[in-house]
């Protein structure tokens, strides 16, 4: 099985309170909703020559490059999956459920360089009320629906939603496979927009701030589509399969040391009995390589952080296996590199007891 990780080109936040303001290059996306009955406490008028409207929407648009794209579309065979992960800086105001939704965007737009502390305000990119920069406050985002400033982006198709429960992780992790699929059927890539449900914008009362880290973060925590896929293969040969947890897990060509950029490595995983059976043999019963069972699993833990950079999927991280030994294989693109990496094993054995393996097994991703 593997996984693949590619690392959004560009994002932005759109600012109904600040319709032309660009914020391009700002560390943090907002998904969040702070309208008020009394809209003087939360808002500055943007355009004094208007009308100042009583609604603040904060929308977040994040692109991904075709050529990013083209690397991950070669990898749709079998059961494959894309999710669009976004890691949460800051929340405000959370109620117990909530739900946010991701569609696809229809029009192109620019990034641009600016940052919502920028002062006087950067215009140079796409912003609530333009794709491109502000030039008027009658908005070239078609068919856009919004509450009281028209703009604040457009789409086609249906959304993809993520619940979030009270105990729940609050970091956005939603499968886009539908759309992710429209692009590979030849739809334009525009980038994907995240937003909370209609009737949420559109309640004069409605208080929820979510913040998350951009492309821009200083922090391992870019926006990223993570691709998964079954490449997995089981054959033992002449293995045998180990039936207990009396062994010793090793992986037996790790290098320690893997330069990013490096498409693909097959970590190969030595497994023997911890205390093997007494036999005659002129041959070391140490040195017997055995078999992981079907039901074995793999997953990458961030060193320093303890985060799951890949967690245990009994779908898309299934070790598999050949006549010389048990392994999996792993794309080091899809990791920031500079990092530590621990590899964790998952075994569930005929017995129902699951296993896990946690044996310092760690490698370094470097520049």
């Amino acid at each position: 099985m593997a996984v693949y990780k590619i690392f959004a080109s560009a994002d932005a936040s759109l600012y109904s309170n600040q319709p032309a303001r660009n914020t391009g290059l700002d560390e943090i996306l907002e998904v969040s909703v702070k309208n008020s009955d009394q809209p003087l406490n939360f808002f500055v008028d943007p355009v004094p020559s208007e009308p100042l409207l009583q609604d603040d929407l904060r929308r977040s648009l994040v692109l991904f490059s075709n050529e990013d794209l083209d690397k991950i579309k070669t990898f749709r065979t079998g059961s494959w999956q894309t999710n669009l992960r976004l890691f949460l800086a800051n929340a405000e105001n959370l109620t117990t459920q909530y739900t946010l939704l991701v569609g696809q965007v229809s029009q192109s737009w620019a990034m641009g360089t600016g940052k919502l502390a920028d002062n006087p305000q950067t215009r140079n990119g796409v912003c609530w009320y333009d794709t491109a920069s502000f030039t008027s406050t009658v908005t070239n985002w078609v068919n856009a629906q919004y509450y009281l400033t028209p703009g604040g982006g457009s789409w086609t198709g249906s959304f993809v939603s993520q619940s979030f429960g009270y105990k729940d992780n609050k970091d956005i992790d939603v499968n886009v496979t539908p759309i992710v699929n429209s692009w590979f059927s030849g739809s334009s890539n525009n980038g994907l927009i995240i937003k909370h449900p209609q009737g949420i914008e559109n309640n004069s009362g409605s208080y929820i701030a979510l913040s998350f880290f951009s492309v821009d973060t200083h922090t391992i925590y870019p926006p990223t589509i993570e691709m998964k896929w079954d490449d997995s293969s089981f054959s033992t040969g002449s293995l045998s399969v180990i039936s207990s947890t009396n062994t010793v897990v090793t992986l037996g060509n790790n290098t320690n040391v893997y330069k990013y950029g490096t498409d693909k490595f097959k970590f190969r995983i030595n497994a023997r009995d911890k205390y093997p059976t007494r036999v005659f043999t002129t041959s070391s019963l140490y040195t017997t390589n055995k078999a992981l069972p079907q039901t074995s699993y793999w997953a990458l833990q961030d060193v320093k952080t303890e985060d799951m950079v890949v967690n245990f999927d009994t779908s898309y991280t299934k070790i598999s296996c050949d006549g010389t030994s048990s392994y999996f294989n792993m794309y080091m693109n899809g990791l920031e590199p500079e990092r530590y990496y621990k590899v964790l094993i998952r075994t569930d054995l005929s017995d129902g007891e699951s296993w896990e393996v946690d044996n310092n097994l760690i490698f370094k991703v470097v520049r």
